[in-house]
């Protein structure tokens, strides 16, 4: 009866969708707020499609009956050279057909990122009603996470034989289907919440209660290297601040870590049965096969989604054994070596540099134009997922692609927001 009720939920959710932007005075936003709203339902593993990429197909198509153009004066030149880098590593690859079909699945968050990034750019409140949705998104996790400690295991979005749930200690995967990548999830989004909106003063009183509950959740995660990046970012804030809040802040985090270790019985992050060294070992093994394939390739890579094709010919022990049959390796429990292996150097280099660029842009701003904190707040996020990506790719789930996105798009128009002459918000 589950499997029943959760297999309708995408189809559901693409109904809405069309109600939704049919309904909507305004298209583009619609979409982007479908996206954002529904976010916890826009994935959908269990299927041969994704919820996201077709409605963002159909948007796609939709739009064209607007005067507003989706390519529109902020498009950029690293959108199309990542573009044909992606093609001709497709047309270079040995698997073409697979590389083509992954192309097009790539090319939606492309797409939303360029109708996000305008909007956001064009209209300050909506640039923080979108920080209100991802605060509100971080809050129904964290309810649902701990409603997953109280009901069990079942009580999930996905239907999931997943080994890092109960390999060791019982890893709660809270609205994904893995709990690395919740734990990403909960560690980029911690540092939003202190992003005050003016429009939803709401927020303001529990924002310290919503980001302790995130950390609280994340140690329920068992994800080490989200929590690195979590103090990766700590570190980074603490960097930047004056004597005062640098205090407040380590002091803070040193509240949080005394009461996990308290409690540390009931959370799995120190009850993990892997030492870190065995983790490092086993870890190891896999990426220096990806770093073989990297070099065997390493201008355009093996095709974008490729990874899997790859190693079944190339690199046969690269698989797990999911109920006595052999599953290939998607990745290599590396977001970045999977890129360097897909994507080569010069495709690599374009996707991560629209995050660089935008930590670049909100750096300058900071240290040039206005010591504004929530520009910080908004870099640590992304360091965050920087941190953890190294040992997870998380990118397999579109909704971590989604929320990154939307916080580097978040970062460049507040950044750009002060080129206006914006003042300051206390």
């Amino acid at each position: 009866m589950k499997g029943a009720i959760l297999g309708v939920l995408p189809y559901i959710t693409f109904l809405l969708f069309f109600i939704y932007l049919f309904r909507a005075k305004n298209a583009s936003r619609a979409y982007v707020l479908f996206c954002l709203y529904f976010f916890p339902l826009i994935y959908s593993p269990d299927h041969t499609y994704n919820v996201f990429q077709a409605i963002t197909y159909f948007y796609f198509f939709y739009s064209f009956r607007s005067n507003k153009p989706i390519f529109s004066k902020y498009s950029h030149p690293l959108v199309w050279y990542v573009i044909i880098c992606l093609f001709v590593g497709a047309l270079l690859s040995e698997f073409m057909a697979h590389a083509m079909v992954g192309l097009i699945g790539f090319l939606p968050i492309i797409i939303f990122i360029h109708v996000l990034l305008f909007e956001v750019l064009e209209d300050d409140s909506f640039m923080f009603k979108v920080i209100d949705i991802l605060k509100l998104n971080l809050l129904i996790a964290i309810i649902f996470v701990f409603l997953q400690v109280g009901l069990g295991l079942n009580f999930a979005l996905f239907v999931t034989d997943n080994p890092n749930i109960t390999f060791e200690a019982i890893r709660y995967p809270g609205i994904f289907q893995d709990p690395q990548k919740f734990a990403q999830f909960l560690s980029a989004l911690s540092f939003i919440t202190l992003i005050d909106s003016p429009t939803s003063p709401k927020f303001t009183k529990y924002k310290y209660a919503l980001l302790v509950f995130a950390v609280l959740s994340l140690f329920l995660t068992g994800g080490r290297a989200a929590l690195l990046g979590l103090a990766a970012g700590v570190v980074f804030i603490a960097f930047f601040s004056n004597n005062k809040v640098r205090f407040a802040t380590i002091a803070g985090a040193g509240v949080v870590v005394a009461l996990a270790f308290v409690f540390s019985s009931y959370f799995a992050i120190f009850n993990r049965g892997e030492s870190l060294k065995d983790s490092y070992d086993t870890r190891n093994e896999i990426w220096q096969v990806a770093i073989k394939i990297f070099t065997q390739h390493p201008l355009f890579g093996i095709g974008i989604s490729n990874y899997s094709s790859y190693v079944e010919v190339h690199a046969k022990d690269q698989y797990w054994l999911v109920g006595g049959e052999k599953v290939y390796f998607d990745h290599p429990e590396s977001g970045y070596l999977k890129y360097l292996a897909e994507f080569g150097l010069l495709g690599t280099i374009g996707v991560l540099m629209f995050i660089f660029s935008a930590i670049y842009r909100g750096l300058k701003t900071f240290l040039k134009k206005v010591k504004d904190f929530y520009i910080v707040f908004l870099i640590a996020s992304l360091i965050t997922w920087m941190l953890g990506f190294y040992s997870v790719y998380s990118f397999s789930d579109t909704r971590i692609m989604i929320l990154i996105s939307t916080i580097a798009c978040v970062l460049i128009a507040y950044s750009k927001r002060y080129d206006k002459g914006f003042i300051l918000i206390d």
